[in-house]
């Protein structure tokens, strides 16, 4: 079943039932609950991007992510609320650090799936965002090297610069870092590396930082693996307070006590940090949300706008 065969049944032109699918003007009552009506007695579903297309917009927003992640929940929480408030709906969009994934994803705004996209993480395809900002709204809740994109991100490097001058400072010099992805693939952990080098000398991997560490379980095993045998260091700061708690998790079972053995420092601010009673990082992702889907919807013309984190100690002895 198409649209001409509802046209042909009902003895008006395409046009017309075009016009009632998309609930335009210039159709009588009449002819529209005819059309209508056999619509709903053939079972036929109207093709969305078809009619998306006709209509030039979707009312829906791109949000590429990583993956499902408790690192991006606070940050996809608020777009959810704010682009509801805004009746638009949302298509989360993985990439699993993966270009091709990426750029699939771009051809929905030519395709009118979505009218904007959200970007929560980072690639270097930047020329291709550049391009594809023609064919809607694009925005990147982190900091890129073009300024021709725009976005509204926290200030993480200047955030890395600021946490570990402040260890510095306190004489706490035997610190080891987690990351996700390696210095090749990740802006966030090149500038976590050059941060820590300002102050402490060349960080090594499998000396200073660790790559590939995410999420509870593999904090805990990483923890359990790598010092059951080996002094541990004064400082774990570790990517994402769910990790830092597997971390955490992994320390008691060595025998060792938080805030007096270690000190333990997350990123989020989320539930594990405060329960747990670990210091963490802010980087104020619910303001975030809110401002990237207002930018997106028309609403808000600043597009360049960063802000600052906040370091959360908790030192309770």
């Amino acid at each position: 079943m198409n649209i001409q065969k509802i046209a042909d049944m009902t003895g008006v032109s395409k046009t017309t039932v075009s016009r009632v699918i998309n609930q335009e003007k210039y159709v009588s009552s009449e002819i529209r609950e005819k059309v209508l009506r056999v619509i709903e007695e053939t079972g036929y579903v109207p093709n969305g991007n078809a009619i998306n297309l006709s209509k030039g917009k979707s009312n829906t927003i791109g949000v590429t992510l990583p993956y499902n992640n408790l690192c991006y929940q606070s940050l996809i929480n608020s777009i959810l609320d704010q682009a509801n408030l805004n009746g638009q709906k949302v298509l989360l969009l993985p990439t699993y650090h993966e270009e091709k994934i990426e750029f699939d994803y771009f051809s929905l705004l030519e395709q009118k799936t979505i009218d904007s996209l959200i970007l929560t993480t980072r690639t270097s395809n930047i020329e291709a965002w550049e391009a594809l900002n023609m064919k809607g709204k694009i925005i990147s809740t982190e900091k890129l090297i073009s300024d021709k994109i725009p976005m509204i991100y926290s200030d993480r490097q200047r955030c890395y610069e600021l946490l570990f001058a402040e260890l510095k400072n306190a004489h706490d010099t035997d610190i080891v870092f987690t990351v996700q992805r390696g210095v090749a693939r990740s802006q966030s952990t090149f500038d976590k590396v050059k941060a820590f080098e300002m102050y402490f000398g060349k960080a090594i991997e499998g000396r200073d930082y660790y790559t590939n560490i995410s999420g509870y379980e593999i904090g805990k095993e990483w923890v359990l693996k790598t010092f059951s045998n080996k002094k541990i260091p004064e400082v774990f700061y570790i990517n994402g307070d769910d990790t830092a708690a597997g971390v955490l998790k992994g320390l008691e079972h060595l025998g060792y006590q938080h805030n007096h053995d270690f000190l333990l420092i997350g990123e989020g601010n989320t539930t594990f940090s405060e329960v747990l009673d670990f210091s963490t990082i802010d980087f104020t992702p619910q303001k975030i949300g809110e401002e990237v889907v207002n930018f997106v919807c028309g609403k808000m013309a600043e597009s360049n706008k960063k802000y600052e984190p906040k370091i959360i100690w908790r030192l309770n002895e």
